[in-house]
């Protein structure tokens, strides 16, 4: 397991790279925030980001998931469910669990292409 120092330098290299990028093209920025703030809590602990590369894709990517997905996720939500208030809170506990489930995520859905991607070779053979 890499040193938390290390780590955490990467988190915030991929975080400042996320958050800028991420205000210049219209991302939400509370939610991108919200969400980068999630990745990088989460990210500390995941065994899989084990340097500072993996630790920055894995937070700006999670964060710019985040400030992008919450709101349509939210509008989606309030449509189907009228009972749901439509509102910051929601797209921001949206933002959360975005940021926070996307560097746990991704590498699993990596594993799982990757493997597919064998078998298909494998059975062409």
């Amino acid at each position: 397991m890499p040193e938390p120092n290390s780590t955490t330098v990467g988190i915030a290299a991929g975080a400042s790279a996320g958050a800028l990028t991420g205000t210049l093209i219209g991302a939400q920025v509370d939610a991108l925030l919200v969400g980068l703030l999630a990745a990088i809590f989460v990210s500390i602990w995941l065994p899989s980001v084990d340097s500072k590369l993996k630790a920055g894709c894995s937070v700006a990517f999670s964060s710019m998931l985040a400030g992008y997905a919450s709101p349509v996720a939210a509008s989606y939500l309030v449509a189907q469910h009228a009972s749901i208030g439509n509102g910051s809170p929601l797209r921001l506990l949206l933002a959360l669990l975005i940021g926070a489930g996307s560097p746990a995520l991704f590498p699993l859905l990596i594993e799982w292409a990757r493997n597919r991607a064998r078998e298909k070779v494998g059975e062409k053979s």
